[in-house]
Formats: C-alpha cells, structure tokens, sequence
C-alpha cells in the first residue's frame, strides 16, 4: 500500500473507483456525474485553484494504492476556509471502497493529511461525517476528532468534529535541534 497525489496517470485506476463510490451514492461522487475521466481532470485543475465552481476552494486529492495498483480509498483537503467548508463539509473528506473497509485504511488516509497536508489556517480543520456511518465516526475520533456538534442537512444527521494537524517528522526533529 502506498499514498500518492491524485495524477491523470491515475486514470486506469480511478475509473472503476469512481464506479464503485458512484454506485455507493457518495454524496461527492454523485455531484460528478458519470464521467471520471473529466471528473479527475477537474480534481487536478481544483488542485491548482484552476476553474473552481463558486465558493469552491483548492482542493488537493490523495488516492491510498494497493500492490495491484488499484486505487482503494481517497482523501481530499479543502486548502482555505469558507462558510460552507467550516459550517457544513469540512476541510477533510474520505472514502475506502467497501471490501477494504475495516482495515484501519480510513485511519492511515486521515493521519497522512494530518501529518503531511498543508496546516490549517485557523489552528484546527473542520471534519464532517455521516452520524450513520460508525467507521467514520470512529476513524475520525481514533485521530483525534473533538466533537463540536451533531447537525442535520437534507434530513440526515452528520457529525462536525475539530481536528489537529499532527507533526512531521521534520517538524520534531526541528524542535529538537
């Protein structure tokens, strides 16, 4: 397994990807459409602040990869603040495919951002979960998630925690030093 930024030399993989949290009815994955090859392309365009949607922020994308080079989970961060990233879907957002549930991958995509993703601006990130979802709820919680709130959206009930970013390597030797 290895973790890898989002690169259109993903494609082969991130098509029956797409698929699969297509047909989960992810929420993110639905807003696409039905085409991953143009959906990846704006995930790398939304990378580099390149043809945002309104309100719509840089966003950078990790695929975790497994030794078949399949792409088996996915996280994105949100690089700036607004209204609806802090108050409804946060700075951090995840998904492993189904049969790789379980494993503990949703934990080791989540303290990768935490590790190596750009810090957040204003001390902590805003993460946001389905309440339904308890392995989400509980990968968030295992890294460290404080809950501020339960809250409804469209009739279902979803979780907003803060989260800290956790400290490279390089930034404790640094202290060290």
């Amino acid at each position: 397994m290895h973790i890898e930024a989002a690169d259109q030399k993903h494609l082969p993989a991130y098509r029956p990807f797409f698929q699969a949290c297509h047909e989960e009815g992810l929420d993110y994955y639905r807003r696409a459409g039905a085409d991953p090859d143009a959906w990846l392309g704006q995930l790398l365009e939304h990378a580099e602040g390149r043809a945002l949607p309104e309100g719509w922020v840089p966003c950078r994308t990790w695929f975790l990869i497994n030794g078949r080079t399949e792409i088996i989970g996915a996280i994105r961060q949100r690089l700036a603040d607004s209204a609806l990233i802090v108050e409804r879907i946060g700075h951090i957002a995840f998904e492993v495919l189904p049969a790789w549930r379980g494993h503990g991958y949703g934990r080791v995509l989540l303290q990768y951002v935490q590790t190596l993703g750009e810090k957040p601006a204003h001390g902590n990130w805003v993460l946001v979960c389905p309440a339904d979802r308890p392995a989400a709820v509980h990968t968030v919680e295992a890294c460290g998630g404080q809950l501020l709130e339960t809250m409804e959206h469209g009739g279902r009930a979803f979780r907003r925690y803060s989260l800290t970013a956790l400290a490279a390597w390089d930034d404790m030797a640094e202290g060290l030093i």
